[in-house]
Protein backbone atom coordinates (compact mmCIF):
# COMPACT_ATOMS: atom_id res chain seq x y z
CA UNK A 1 0.00 0.00 0.00
CA UNK A 2 2.94 2.45 0.36
CA UNK A 3 6.39 3.30 -0.65
CA UNK A 4 8.14 4.79 2.37
CA UNK A 5 4.71 5.08 4.41
CA UNK A 6 3.65 7.39 1.45
CA UNK A 7 -0.10 6.57 1.04
CA UNK A 8 -1.24 6.95 -3.12
CA UNK A 9 -4.91 7.58 -3.65
CA UNK A 10 -4.88 4.69 -5.77
CA UNK A 11 -4.77 2.32 -2.46
CA UNK A 12 -6.88 4.80 -0.75
CA UNK A 13 -9.58 4.43 -2.96
CA UNK A 14 -9.57 0.62 -1.91
CA UNK A 15 -9.44 0.79 1.68
CA UNK A 16 -12.62 1.55 2.19
CA UNK A 17 -14.87 -1.64 3.08
CA UNK A 18 -12.83 -3.59 5.22
CA UNK A 19 -10.02 -1.70 6.18
CA UNK A 20 -12.80 1.32 7.25
CA UNK A 21 -15.28 -0.92 8.78
CA UNK A 22 -12.99 -2.84 10.30
CA UNK A 23 -12.08 0.34 12.24
CA UNK A 24 -15.63 1.55 12.94
CA UNK A 25 -16.07 -2.06 14.35
CA UNK A 26 -13.17 -1.50 16.87
CA UNK A 27 -14.34 1.88 18.17
CA UNK A 28 -11.72 4.32 15.76
CA UNK A 29 -13.75 6.78 15.22
CA UNK A 30 -13.90 9.63 17.28
CA UNK A 31 -17.24 11.36 19.78
CA UNK A 32 -17.32 13.69 17.08
CA UNK A 33 -17.80 11.48 13.92
CA UNK A 34 -19.46 8.81 16.48
CA UNK A 35 -22.75 11.12 17.12
CA UNK A 36 -23.16 11.61 13.55
CA UNK A 37 -25.90 10.23 11.88
CA UNK A 38 -26.18 9.87 7.96
CA UNK A 39 -22.01 11.29 7.41
CA UNK A 40 -18.80 12.19 8.24
CA UNK A 41 -19.24 16.25 8.43
CA UNK A 42 -16.15 18.03 7.16
CA UNK A 43 -16.22 21.87 7.23
CA UNK A 44 -14.74 23.85 4.50
CA UNK A 45 -14.39 27.43 5.41
CA UNK A 46 -13.69 30.09 2.12
CA UNK A 47 -14.52 33.29 0.97
CA UNK A 48 -17.50 32.23 -1.18
CA UNK A 49 -18.27 36.11 -1.66
CA UNK A 50 -16.80 39.22 -1.87
CA UNK A 51 -13.24 39.71 -3.63
CA UNK A 52 -11.89 36.47 -3.10
CA UNK A 53 -14.43 34.47 -4.18
CA UNK A 54 -12.77 32.63 -6.86
CA UNK A 55 -11.45 31.29 -4.47
CA UNK A 56 -14.10 29.58 -2.34
CA UNK A 57 -15.54 28.35 -6.29
CA UNK A 58 -12.38 26.21 -6.92
CA UNK A 59 -12.65 25.01 -3.47
CA UNK A 60 -16.07 23.60 -3.63
CA UNK A 61 -15.24 22.37 -6.81
CA UNK A 62 -12.28 20.60 -5.96
CA UNK A 63 -14.31 19.28 -2.77
CA UNK A 64 -17.13 18.00 -5.24
CA UNK A 65 -14.25 16.08 -7.18
CA UNK A 66 -13.22 14.61 -4.13
CA UNK A 67 -16.56 13.51 -2.70
CA UNK A 68 -17.55 12.11 -5.61
CA UNK A 69 -14.44 9.45 -5.50
CA UNK A 70 -14.74 8.74 -1.68
CA UNK A 71 -18.76 8.28 -1.39
CA UNK A 72 -17.88 5.96 -4.52
CA UNK A 73 -15.38 4.10 -2.70
CA UNK A 74 -17.42 3.26 0.41
CA UNK A 75 -16.67 6.51 2.31
CA UNK A 76 -15.27 6.85 5.58
CA UNK A 77 -15.80 3.49 7.46
CA UNK A 78 -19.17 2.92 5.29
CA UNK A 79 -20.22 6.49 5.66
CA UNK A 80 -20.64 8.87 3.12
CA UNK A 81 -18.86 12.37 3.41
CA UNK A 82 -20.68 15.15 3.53
CA UNK A 83 -19.33 18.76 2.88
CA UNK A 84 -20.98 21.69 4.13
CA UNK A 85 -19.65 25.31 3.20
CA UNK A 86 -18.82 28.72 5.53
CA UNK A 87 -18.48 31.47 3.81
CA UNK A 88 -15.49 33.68 5.70
CA UNK A 89 -16.01 36.42 2.93
CA UNK A 90 -11.94 36.64 2.94
CA UNK A 91 -12.15 38.63 6.52
CA UNK A 92 -10.33 37.90 9.64
CA UNK A 93 -13.53 39.05 11.81
CA UNK A 94 -15.91 37.19 9.61
CA UNK A 95 -13.25 33.43 9.92
CA UNK A 96 -13.14 34.27 13.57
CA UNK A 97 -16.99 33.84 13.83
CA UNK A 98 -16.76 30.81 11.04
CA UNK A 99 -14.65 29.06 13.58
CA UNK A 100 -16.83 29.65 16.29
CA UNK A 101 -19.89 28.24 14.63
CA UNK A 102 -17.81 25.41 13.61
CA UNK A 103 -16.31 24.65 17.09
CA UNK A 104 -20.18 24.73 19.32
CA UNK A 105 -21.59 22.54 16.80
CA UNK A 106 -19.44 19.96 18.27
CA UNK A 107 -20.31 17.71 15.05
CA UNK A 108 -17.30 18.12 12.61
CA UNK A 109 -14.63 15.84 11.77
CA UNK A 110 -12.47 18.49 10.67
CA UNK A 111 -12.30 21.73 8.73
CA UNK A 112 -10.53 21.82 5.58
CA UNK A 113 -9.33 25.94 5.27
CA UNK A 114 -8.86 28.59 5.55
CA UNK A 115 -7.79 30.20 2.52
CA UNK A 116 -6.37 33.55 2.97
CA UNK A 117 -3.78 33.71 5.42
CA UNK A 118 -5.27 36.45 7.85
CA UNK A 119 -8.98 34.46 7.71
CA UNK A 120 -6.55 31.44 8.81
CA UNK A 121 -4.46 33.52 11.82
CA UNK A 122 -8.06 34.49 13.23
CA UNK A 123 -9.69 31.07 13.76
CA UNK A 124 -6.81 29.09 14.78
CA UNK A 125 -6.85 30.03 18.40
CA UNK A 126 -10.83 28.89 18.60
CA UNK A 127 -10.35 25.79 16.81
CA UNK A 128 -6.95 25.18 18.90
CA UNK A 129 -9.07 25.51 22.02
CA UNK A 130 -10.99 21.61 21.10
CA UNK A 131 -7.88 20.14 18.89
CA UNK A 132 -10.36 20.43 15.97
CA UNK A 133 -7.90 18.95 12.94
CA UNK A 134 -7.43 22.25 10.40
CA UNK A 135 -5.98 20.80 7.20
CA UNK A 136 -5.29 24.20 5.44
CA UNK A 137 -4.68 24.56 1.52
CA UNK A 138 -3.09 27.65 0.79
CA UNK A 139 -2.57 30.56 3.73
CA UNK A 140 1.44 30.75 2.99
CA UNK A 141 1.82 33.12 5.70
CA UNK A 142 4.81 31.47 7.84
CA UNK A 143 3.15 32.76 11.41
CA UNK A 144 0.23 29.72 10.22
CA UNK A 145 2.63 27.07 11.81
CA UNK A 146 5.14 29.51 13.64
CA UNK A 147 2.26 29.94 16.16
CA UNK A 148 2.59 26.90 18.21
CA UNK A 149 -0.46 25.14 17.33
CA UNK A 150 -0.25 21.40 17.04
CA UNK A 151 -3.64 20.83 14.97
CA UNK A 152 -2.99 22.25 11.65
CA UNK A 153 -1.07 21.20 8.61
CA UNK A 154 -0.82 22.78 5.01
CA UNK A 155 -0.39 22.28 1.63
CA UNK A 156 1.52 25.32 0.21
CA UNK A 157 4.57 26.85 0.19
CA UNK A 158 5.68 29.46 3.32
CA UNK A 159 6.07 32.69 2.12
CA UNK A 160 9.12 33.33 3.75
CA UNK A 161 10.57 30.49 0.76
CA UNK A 162 8.08 32.06 -2.09
CA UNK A 163 9.47 35.61 -1.59
CA UNK A 164 12.89 34.27 -1.75
CA UNK A 165 11.63 32.24 -4.87
CA UNK A 166 9.98 35.46 -6.01
CA UNK A 167 12.72 37.28 -6.21
CA UNK A 168 15.23 34.93 -7.50
CA UNK A 169 13.18 34.21 -10.32
CA UNK A 170 12.59 38.33 -11.08
CA UNK A 171 16.21 38.72 -10.65
CA UNK A 172 18.20 36.04 -11.90
CA UNK A 173 16.07 34.95 -14.56
CA UNK A 174 14.58 38.09 -15.68
CA UNK A 175 17.80 40.06 -15.07
CA UNK A 176 15.53 43.10 -13.27
CA UNK A 177 17.44 44.96 -10.74
CA UNK A 178 14.97 47.73 -9.26
CA UNK A 179 11.52 45.61 -8.03
CA UNK A 180 8.10 47.73 -7.40
CA UNK A 181 6.15 45.81 -5.01
CA UNK A 182 2.42 45.96 -4.61
CA UNK A 183 1.21 43.95 -1.49
CA UNK A 184 -1.83 43.41 0.29
CA UNK A 185 -1.53 45.20 3.56
CA UNK A 186 -2.66 41.96 5.28
CA UNK A 187 -0.88 39.52 7.00
CA UNK A 188 -0.16 37.66 3.33
CA UNK A 189 0.98 40.43 1.74
CA UNK A 190 2.96 41.85 4.45
CA UNK A 191 4.60 39.00 4.96
CA UNK A 192 5.76 38.62 1.02
CA UNK A 193 6.89 41.84 1.23
CA UNK A 194 8.70 41.87 4.71
CA UNK A 195 10.71 38.71 3.68
CA UNK A 196 11.13 40.08 -0.76
CA UNK A 197 13.03 42.93 0.98
CA UNK A 198 15.65 40.86 2.80
CA UNK A 199 15.55 38.72 -0.13
CA UNK A 200 16.16 41.31 -2.52
CA UNK A 201 19.03 42.38 -1.10
CA UNK A 202 20.82 39.16 -0.78
CA UNK A 203 20.39 38.63 -4.39
CA UNK A 204 21.82 42.82 -4.81
CA UNK A 205 18.62 44.69 -6.16
CA UNK A 206 16.81 47.67 -5.24
CA UNK A 207 13.24 48.04 -3.99
CA UNK A 208 12.39 51.70 -5.61
CA UNK A 209 9.24 51.87 -4.73
CA UNK A 210 6.72 49.27 -2.77
CA UNK A 211 2.80 50.00 -2.22
CA UNK A 212 0.25 48.56 0.19
CA UNK A 213 -3.83 48.83 -0.41
CA UNK A 214 -6.50 47.48 1.76
CA UNK A 215 -8.25 44.32 0.28
CA UNK A 216 -11.62 44.05 -0.58
CA UNK A 217 -11.34 47.92 -0.57
CA UNK A 218 -8.98 49.60 -3.14
CA UNK A 219 -10.12 49.43 -6.36
CA UNK A 220 -7.82 52.61 -8.07
CA UNK A 221 -4.27 51.66 -8.07
CA UNK A 222 -3.80 54.85 -10.99
CA UNK A 223 -1.39 56.03 -8.68
CA UNK A 224 0.34 53.54 -7.51
CA UNK A 225 1.24 52.83 -11.09
CA UNK A 226 2.42 56.00 -11.66
CA UNK A 227 4.72 56.25 -8.60
CA UNK A 228 6.27 52.73 -10.26
CA UNK A 229 7.23 54.26 -13.19
CA UNK A 230 8.49 57.43 -11.93
CA UNK A 231 10.70 55.21 -9.45
CA UNK A 232 11.93 53.22 -12.22
CA UNK A 233 10.50 50.00 -11.51
CA UNK A 234 11.72 47.40 -13.80
CA UNK A 235 9.43 44.55 -12.67
CA UNK A 236 6.04 44.76 -10.66
CA UNK A 237 6.25 42.40 -8.08
CA UNK A 238 2.27 41.21 -7.09
CA UNK A 239 1.89 40.51 -3.75
CA UNK A 240 -2.15 39.81 -3.69
CA UNK A 241 -4.92 37.91 -5.32
CA UNK A 242 -6.34 38.12 -8.58
CA UNK A 243 -8.67 40.79 -8.16
CA UNK A 244 -6.65 43.86 -7.38
CA UNK A 245 -3.55 41.75 -9.18
CA UNK A 246 -5.56 42.45 -12.13
CA UNK A 247 -7.19 45.78 -11.79
CA UNK A 248 -3.28 46.71 -11.05
CA UNK A 249 -2.39 46.17 -14.48
CA UNK A 250 -5.24 46.85 -16.65
CA UNK A 251 -5.39 50.19 -14.94
CA UNK A 252 -1.23 50.85 -15.56
CA UNK A 253 -2.07 49.85 -19.16
CA UNK A 254 -4.84 52.42 -19.08
CA UNK A 255 -1.82 55.13 -17.87
CA UNK A 256 0.51 53.78 -20.46
CA UNK A 257 2.46 51.85 -18.76
CA UNK A 258 3.78 48.83 -20.53
CA UNK A 259 6.40 46.69 -21.12
CA UNK A 260 7.17 45.84 -17.68
CA UNK A 261 7.31 42.27 -16.81
CA UNK A 262 4.87 41.31 -13.77
CA UNK A 263 5.81 37.53 -11.55
CA UNK A 264 3.40 36.75 -8.74
CA UNK A 265 2.41 34.08 -6.50
CA UNK A 266 -0.69 31.52 -7.79
CA UNK A 267 -3.30 33.51 -5.86
CA UNK A 268 -3.10 34.96 -9.46
CA UNK A 269 -3.86 31.77 -11.08
CA UNK A 270 -7.52 32.42 -11.84
CA UNK A 271 -9.17 33.47 -15.24
CA UNK A 272 -10.32 36.51 -13.77
CA UNK A 273 -6.71 37.63 -13.25
CA UNK A 274 -5.94 37.65 -16.82
CA UNK A 275 -9.87 39.77 -17.75
CA UNK A 276 -9.29 42.46 -15.17
CA UNK A 277 -6.29 43.27 -16.46
CA UNK A 278 -7.74 43.75 -19.72
CA UNK A 279 -4.79 42.19 -22.33
CA UNK A 280 -1.90 43.25 -19.90
CA UNK A 281 -1.14 40.26 -18.34
CA UNK A 282 0.30 38.67 -21.20
CA UNK A 283 3.66 37.67 -20.13
CA UNK A 284 2.86 37.50 -16.21
CA UNK A 285 4.92 35.14 -14.16
CA UNK A 286 2.93 32.86 -11.79
CA UNK A 287 4.80 30.58 -9.73
CA UNK A 288 2.51 28.17 -8.46
CA UNK A 289 3.18 25.58 -5.55
CA UNK A 290 2.39 22.78 -7.39
CA UNK A 291 2.58 22.15 -11.34
CA UNK A 292 -0.74 21.38 -13.55
CA UNK A 293 1.21 20.17 -16.31
CA UNK A 294 3.00 17.09 -14.63
CA UNK A 295 2.78 14.26 -15.91
CA UNK A 296 1.63 12.32 -13.22
CA UNK A 297 -1.21 10.39 -13.90
CA UNK A 298 -3.53 11.82 -11.23
CA UNK A 299 -2.57 15.83 -12.09
CA UNK A 300 -2.91 14.92 -15.70
CA UNK A 301 -6.87 13.11 -15.47
CA UNK A 302 -8.06 15.94 -12.91
CA UNK A 303 -6.66 18.21 -14.90
CA UNK A 304 -8.33 17.22 -18.23
CA UNK A 305 -11.60 16.91 -16.13
CA UNK A 306 -11.66 20.23 -14.39
CA UNK A 307 -11.10 21.93 -17.62
CA UNK A 308 -13.80 20.16 -19.58
CA UNK A 309 -16.23 20.99 -16.84
CA UNK A 310 -15.27 24.44 -16.00
CA UNK A 311 -12.91 25.30 -18.87
CA UNK A 312 -10.79 27.03 -16.53
CA UNK A 313 -6.93 25.64 -15.38
CA UNK A 314 -8.12 24.88 -11.59
CA UNK A 315 -6.14 27.09 -8.83
CA UNK A 316 -4.00 25.48 -6.10
CA UNK A 317 -7.12 26.11 -3.88
CA UNK A 318 -8.69 23.41 -6.01
CA UNK A 319 -6.34 20.85 -6.47
CA UNK A 320 -5.45 21.31 -2.35
CA UNK A 321 -8.69 20.44 -1.41
CA UNK A 322 -9.23 17.79 -3.19
CA UNK A 323 -6.30 16.01 -2.10
CA UNK A 324 -6.91 17.07 1.88
CA UNK A 325 -10.59 15.56 1.59
CA UNK A 326 -8.45 12.17 -0.32
CA UNK A 327 -5.96 12.45 2.42
CA UNK A 328 -8.78 12.19 4.78
CA UNK A 329 -10.29 9.41 4.00
CA UNK A 330 -7.28 7.87 3.29
CA UNK A 331 -5.99 8.02 7.03
CA UNK A 332 -9.34 7.66 8.68
CA UNK A 333 -10.04 4.22 6.78
CA UNK A 334 -6.54 3.21 7.70
CA UNK A 335 -8.05 3.47 11.86
CA UNK A 336 -6.85 7.62 12.21
CA UNK A 337 -9.21 9.84 14.45
CA UNK A 338 -10.32 12.94 14.30
CA UNK A 339 -7.88 13.30 17.41
CA UNK A 340 -5.08 11.85 15.75
CA UNK A 341 -5.75 13.00 12.23
CA UNK A 342 -3.21 15.47 12.19
CA UNK A 343 -0.15 13.36 13.60
CA UNK A 344 -0.69 10.62 11.05
CA UNK A 345 -0.08 12.65 8.02
CA UNK A 346 2.83 13.79 9.58
CA UNK A 347 3.73 10.57 10.12
CA UNK A 348 2.40 9.20 6.42
CA UNK A 349 2.70 11.44 3.89
CA UNK A 350 0.42 11.20 0.54
CA UNK A 351 0.18 11.29 -3.18
CA UNK A 352 -2.60 13.15 -4.71
CA UNK A 353 -3.50 15.67 -7.62
CA UNK A 354 -1.01 18.28 -6.36
CA UNK A 355 2.15 15.74 -6.44
CA UNK A 356 3.81 14.33 -2.87
CA UNK A 357 3.44 15.52 0.48
CA UNK A 358 5.08 15.31 3.35
CA UNK A 359 4.87 17.40 6.84
CA UNK A 360 7.43 18.71 9.11
CA UNK A 361 6.31 18.89 13.49
CA UNK A 362 4.88 22.39 12.28
CA UNK A 363 3.08 21.28 9.96
CA UNK A 364 5.30 22.73 6.96
CA UNK A 365 5.04 20.75 4.02
CA UNK A 366 8.03 19.70 3.13
CA UNK A 367 10.57 19.05 -0.08
CA UNK A 368 7.90 21.08 -2.32
CA UNK A 369 8.88 23.35 -4.98
CA UNK A 370 7.43 26.26 -7.51
CA UNK A 371 6.10 25.12 -11.30
CA UNK A 372 6.51 28.47 -13.58
CA UNK A 373 3.64 29.25 -15.39
CA UNK A 374 3.07 32.47 -17.89
CA UNK A 375 -0.03 34.14 -19.47
CA UNK A 376 0.45 33.38 -22.96
CA UNK A 377 -2.18 33.85 -25.77
CA UNK A 378 -4.46 35.15 -23.43
CA UNK A 379 -4.19 31.80 -20.78
CA UNK A 380 -2.20 30.19 -18.74
CA UNK A 381 0.66 27.82 -19.93
CA UNK A 382 3.77 26.28 -18.45
CA UNK A 383 6.85 27.32 -19.33
CA UNK A 384 9.11 24.62 -18.04
CA UNK A 385 11.45 26.95 -16.16
CA UNK A 386 12.67 26.60 -12.63
CA UNK A 387 14.06 29.43 -10.46
CA UNK A 388 17.74 30.39 -10.56
CA UNK A 389 18.47 30.40 -6.59
CA UNK A 390 21.90 32.01 -7.14
CA UNK A 391 22.51 34.40 -4.46
CA UNK A 392 19.95 32.74 -2.15
CA UNK A 393 22.32 30.70 -0.36
CA UNK A 394 22.93 33.29 2.60
CA UNK A 395 19.10 33.41 3.27
CA UNK A 396 19.08 29.39 4.33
Amino acid sequence: MKEGNLIHRRDMLGMGAAAGLAAVLAGALPRRLAAQEGGIRIAIAAPMTGDSASMGLNAQRGAAAAVAMINEAGGVGGKPVVIEYLDDMGQPREAASVARRIVDAGTYAAVIGHVNSSCTLAAMPIYAEVGLPVLCGSSSNAQVTESGWTNIIRMTIRDDYGAQQYSAFAVNNLGKKELGILYANDDYGRGLRDKMLVAAEALGAAVPAEAGFTPNVDKDFSAIATDFQAKGADVFMLNCNYTEGGLFLGQAKGLGITGVPTVGPDSLLYNEFIELAQGAAEGAYILAAYDPYADNPKTVAFMEKFRADYDALPSQVAVFTCDLLMLTQALMNAGATSETLIDQAKATGFEGVGGAYRWDEKGDVKDRTFAVIQVKDGAFASTGASVDETGLEALR
